[in-house]
């Protein structure tokens, strides 16, 4: 467990759905057979400068292989108090998650959501403005927190 935390380069940074930061993202891929374009929509879990974690749909669970290498990417839009960030993401890992549109005691899944997994992606391409979008987004929610003071600020600007 010690070993993935040291691979980190930065805190991640936890929300829950009442933060209003949302996630909206597509999939992208050169593939025939995995094709989509439906705009899928999450919640943010944890966020930090490398990646999110995040809860959402996917078209189906026989993307995950090629998610897992690589050969689809997810082009995505972090949207949270006045920042939209836009990045391209890979994934990293998966896990299934309760969707919010299954039966709570079949865990039927609704169709026309696809089925939930909490996923774990890297950031891949992140212009400039959009890390700098990132870095507010960031430190506006560590202040209204309060797990982060004003005098802390200037040694996260910096990245």
């Amino acid at each position: 467990m010690s070993g993935a935390k040291e691979k980190r380069r930065s805190a991640r940074i936890p929300f829950r759905p009442s933060d209003g930061v949302q996630v909206h993202y597509k999939f992208l891929s050169h593939l025939p057979s995995y094709q989509c374009e439906t705009i899928f929509r999450g919640s943010v879990l944890n966020l930090s400068k490398g990646g999110v974690l995040f809860s959402g749909p996917i078209p189906g669970p026989e993307w995950l292989s090629h998610l897992g290498q690589g050969e689809i990417l997810i082009g995505m839009n972090l949207i949270g108090r006045g920042d939209r960030i836009k990045a391209l993401a890979s994934l990293r890992w998966t896990r299934p998650a309760k969707s919010e549109g299954s039966d709570s005691d079949s865990g039927e899944v609704d169709p026309t959501r696809g089925p939930e997994y909490e996923l774990g992606v890297q950031f891949e391409q992140l212009d400039p403005a959009h890390r700098r979008g990132l870095s507010r987004l960031l430190i506006g929610h560590q202040l209204r927190t309060r797990k982060l003071r004003p005098s802390q600020i200037h040694d996260l600007e910096g990245y």
